[in-house]
């Protein structure tokens, strides 16, 4: 894996996931109970991986697989929770210093996130980002097949931009983000904040790992 400055230096712009680098979405309201929300509006009659899932993405695809008007009216309400869940989160420690700070160096700066746009929205703008933060590259639709790990968002964002896959780095600290990106051609900075997640983000081995954010600046 490459050193992470000298591959930062290389590029010009940073994708950034937003539920966990950024902030973590479900710290006050849990994924866990989220789900259990969701699951309410599908029915009863769940698969079982379904049912014992705490993952409200899991219930979402599921809910698109029942059509269109399940998977709406769980994406919405989706939606109202996450805007509901950041309201009451901080942004990561060190997020917004390293944001600043590479907007500051010239890097644009572009969320790309299956969380939705409004919620991200909402919560740059408490926070005093949405000068910071160029575009923002989300769930925008009830139709869970082009979200992570698929590279739907990430080739938006590079179209978006009008770069080319090579001039961008995709920061996240998931499976998804690492398959995404590869899958897209963009190289990948892996976020890796617990002993565990290191040992399964390195098996798919992004272009650099890292164990904190801040590891990312760029600044002496």
């Amino acid at each position: 894996m490459a050193g992470v400055k000298e591959l930062l230096q290389e590029k010009d712009h940073v994708f950034l996931d937003f539920d966990g680098p950024v902030c973590d979405v479900f710290a006050k309201l849990p994924a866990s109970e989220v789900a259990d929300r969701l699951k309410r509006l599908v029915g009863p009659d769940l698969p079982r991986e379904v049912s014992a899932s705490a993952d409200p993405f899991d219930v979402l695809r599921y809910a698109a697989t029942c059509g269109p008007n399940a998977a709406h009216v769980v994406e919405r309400q989706l939606s109202r929770l996450e805007n509901e869940a950041v309201s009451s989160v901080s942004p990561a420690p060190g997020a917004v210093e390293v944001i600043r700070e590479w907007v500051a160096q010239g890097f644009t700066v572009t969320i790309v996130s299956n969380n939705s746009v409004e919620a991200i929205r909402a919560f740059l703008t408490v926070h005093e980002l949405v000068e910071q933060v160029r575009r923002i590259s989300a769930r925008a639709s009830s139709d869970p097949a082009h979200l992570k790990p698929h590279p739907t968002l990430i080739e938006a964002a590079v179209k978006a931009l009008g770069t080319s896959p090579g001039k961008c780095v995709m920061v996240g600290d998931s499976a998804a983000d690492v398959l995404a990106a590869r899958a897209a051609g963009v190289a990948t900075v892996a976020l890796a904040t617990t002993s565990a997640k290191r040992r399964s983000l390195a098996a798919l081995r992004p272009d650099a790992l890292v164990s904190d954010l801040t590891d990312l600046r760029l600044a002496p």
